[in-house]
């Protein structure tokens, strides 16, 4: 009679991953069946499919999640280290990357469709999951980035402007005229990039004189924007093509197609090594991908459901979905503070 074999995750892709990604566990020894189940703390994940060495499962919520195990009827395997986001606040309407203040708290939006006013659309979010809403009214904020001296700009797609929040207290248009402005970022030298929608991205400098800076595929939903340490802005935005571009434009305006083949790809951000995050589909997966600056590969990085924006400040990562924002560790910890 032949040993029975002992039931045992042997890896997962990717090694983080948000609640309703679709993660692939690699094992031996697993049995499908009635009394079979995939564990994350608490919580069961939805098997998609299953065999005795491979798993697709759906990730549920799980706060006190400290990695993955099997379950075979009383039989659970040795728990398997994995990184669940735990869902920091609900009730949002995020369109683009939320950002962080200077006191570690979360900047994000109640957008609302195009033309809806919102009261107090703006808020801040504490590492408690607290949200506060600032005293402000901006129709359909979309777009938000702080620049160097710590004052917060946000794009309002309805009306075509750029606004200052200074020192949070008093909005003022900076820049308008923009068509349907989404994503906004800055330089090192305090130029302000916007993505219009409709195939233009402008540069507006201190003062707020804008130019047309470059012109792209106009995007059914919103340009995404980020510059890396050598000031060179890189562009994703979803068009009507289903298989979208990750573009690198230089500073004299020279356009580089680095990724083909993206599916709706969103926001991004840059890692602390360099290299560059990404939410889209590709190749038949979703979540966030990871562009490396040194060879141009592109590596799933988190399964995730659909996100919209993403933010990363020191060791945190945060997740925007379409109404929440989730909490992850780099570092591979997943206890809120």
């Amino acid at each position: 009679m032949s040993a029975k074999k002992e039931m045992i995750i042997t890896g997962v892709a990717p090694s983080i991953g948000v609640p309703e990604g679709e993660l692939v566990i690699q094992c031996r020894g697993f049995r499908p069946g009635l009394t079979s189940r995939v564990l994350l703390g608490d919580a069961a994940a939805s098997i998609s499919s299953a065999s005795e060495d491979r798993i697709i499962v759906r990730l549920p919520e799980s706060p006190n999640c400290l990695g993955l195990a099997l379950q075979v009827g009383k039989t659970v395997s040795p728990v398997f280290p994995f990184n669940l986001a735990t869902r920091l606040v609900t009730n949002l309407h995020p369109v683009a990357n939320p950002v962080v203040a200077s006191d570690g708290s979360l900047i994000s939006t109640i957008s609302g469709g195009r033309g809806q006013q919102i009261s107090q659309p703006l808020v801040r979010i504490t590492r408690q999951g607290d949200k506060i809403p600032f005293d402000c009214e901006i129709m359909n904020p979309t777009g938000l980035a702080f620049s160097e001296d710590g004052q917060l700009y946000i794009t309002s797609r309805n009306d075509g402007t750029v606004l200052r929040y200074t020192d949070f207290e008093t909005l003022e248009v900076i820049a308008d005229d923009l068509g349907v402005p989404c994503g906004l970022t800055f330089d090192s030298e305090g130029i302000l990039y916007v993505g219009d929608r409709t195939g233009k991205i402008y540069r507006i400098d201190s003062s707020g004189n804008k130019e047309e800076f470059v012109n792209l595929e106009p995007s059914i939903a919103a340009y995404h924007l980020a510059v890396d340490s050598e000031d060179r802005l890189y562009v994703t935005g979803p068009t009507f093509s289903m298989r979208d571009n990750l573009y690198r434009i230089s500073g004299d305006g020279t356009i580089e197609n680095l990724v083909d083949g993206l599916a709706r790809p969103q926001g991004m951000v840059f890692l602390p090594d360099g290299d560059l995050l990404i939410a889209a589909g590709y190749q038949g997966k979703k979540g966030v991908f990871r562009y490396s600056q040194k060879d141009g590969t592109l590596q799933h990085f988190a399964a995730a459901p659909i996100i919209v924006g993403l933010a990363v400040s020191g060791q945190d990562i945060y997740f925007a979905s379409g109404n929440s924002i989730y909490w992850a560790q780099l570092s591979g910890q997943n206890v809120v503070n």
